[in-house]
């Protein structure tokens, strides 16, 4: 039981984007998860890098 405990609280993380103070429990399959919303944590930071990419290539 006390193994299975460990293994919730690494699943307990801060979102990424450095401005969000929110916390998150990451429920995806591999323990990946970065933001707890994609929708504008998330959508913020990939647009940002989609950009910076673009502007490589150019």
């Amino acid at each position: 039981m006390r193994e299975s405990a460990g293994r919730q609280w690494r699943r307990l993380k801060t979102c990424r984007n450095e401005l969000c103070p929110g916390a998150f429990f990451d429920r995806s399959p591999n323990n990946s998860g970065v933001w707890h919303d994609v929708r504008t944590c998330g959508n913020v930071a990939n647009l940002r890098a989609f950009r910076q990419q673009r502007r490589r290539h150019a």
